[in-house]
């Protein structure tokens, strides 16, 4: 099946950091690069403007934001052959892009987190999360630096935060992408709070912060991370187990990716368990903005059945020879 990678641009140099990943991407995996702008009218005149002149305006201006994105394929045809598909969309920008999202069948966004004027000036907290929020599909995260040129996408050490639930493990299966270009190192993470729920022989349940029941909950997470691991190991995946225990799970995935020469962290933006229902406003959302390194979102279908086990081997992110050109 073709690969499909959408590159949302703006117009600005923020938008454009996002351009060698998505372009080295679309060059390693042999897929199509669409190179997407979503035109807003400009700014209305004073009121003794015409409705003709705005509209004379807001043409030239689709003329040339047609010519920004006519450019910039043809610099991706001539410096990495790779082949593209420019569009101009209308609307809202979260809605148009979702919309094009799922009418062409894009299979990964890489975006920017922020931007100016048609992607907004916080693409963290607008853009990025709505369309986060309405695509099922992956999308990858890079934060601008600032007085820094882009760099390239580096992914030796991809740090994968799970909570034990089949939502969770969603991210996995995204990560095969990734994996045809990279042969990263994983460490999967799983992060147990102080407070465990204890049983006192026949009285009711209460939260405890005894040694004993953390001591317990740590090695049952640690066992389930191994049987994830396990089935990404006899795949030929260099998977590693970590377990933390942390009141906050956002702080302690950031403090581990800070301190473990982490590259990218990739993890779903909803589950159960470690960290709460609604993880994109919580915890996923929390490491999106806590960090400057790459970060992989991805919001797996409600239609995923709970309680599904370790991923099959064909969800496996092993590794794959890019396909010729």
């Amino acid at each position: 099946m073709p690969v499909n990678i959408l590159l949302p641009l703006d117009g600005s140099a923020f938008s454009e950091h996002a351009y060698p990943a998505a372009l080295e991407l679309a060059r390693q995996l042999g897929a199509k690069l669409h190179l997407v702008h979503v035109h807003e009218p400009p700014v209305p005149l004073p009121s003794d403007g015409s409705p003709l002149v705005e509209a004379e305006l807001s043409e030239s201006l689709r003329g040339q934001e047609e010519e920004y994105l006519r450019a910039l394929a043809g610099r991706c045809m001539e410096t990495a052959g790779v082949a593209t598909r420019t569009e101009l969309l209308e609307g809202p920008v979260a809605t148009a892009l979702a919309s094009y999202i799922h009418e062409i069948e894009i299979d990964l966004v890489v975006m920017s987190t922020h931007g100016r004027s048609g992607i907004s000036r916080a693409w963290v907290g607008s853009v990025a999360d709505a369309v986060v929020r309405r695509a099922a599909v992956p999308v990858l995260l890079l934060r601008p630096h600032d007085h820094h040129a882009p760099e390239p996408l580096a992914c030796r050490h991809v740090l994968v935060p799970l909570d034990g639930s089949a939502l969770a493990e969603g991210i996995l299966a995204p990560l095969e992408l990734l994996c045809r270009v990279f042969s990263p190192r994983f460490t999967l993470l799983r992060v147990v709070p102080p407070l465990q729920i204890e049983t006192g022989g026949t009285g009711p349940a209460v939260l405890t912060q005894s040694p004993a029941a953390v001591e317990r909950a740590a090695a049952a997470a640690h066992e389930y991370l191994e049987t994830v691991a396990a089935t990404w190991r006899a795949a030929g995946a260099s998977v590693d187990t970590a377990v933390q225990v942390h009141g906050i799970p956002a702080v302690a995935i950031l403090d581990y990716a800070g301190t473990h020469s982490v590259d990218l962290v990739a993890m779903a933006t909803h589950g159960r368990g470690g960290w709460s229902r609604v993880a994109l406003g919580s915890v996923a959302d929390k490491v999106m903005r806590g960090t400057l390194m790459p970060v992989l979102l991805y919001r797996p279908p409600a239609a995923v059945p709970h309680g599904h086990g370790a991923p099959e081997p064909r969800d496996l992110p092993v590794r794959r020879p890019p396909p010729e050109h």
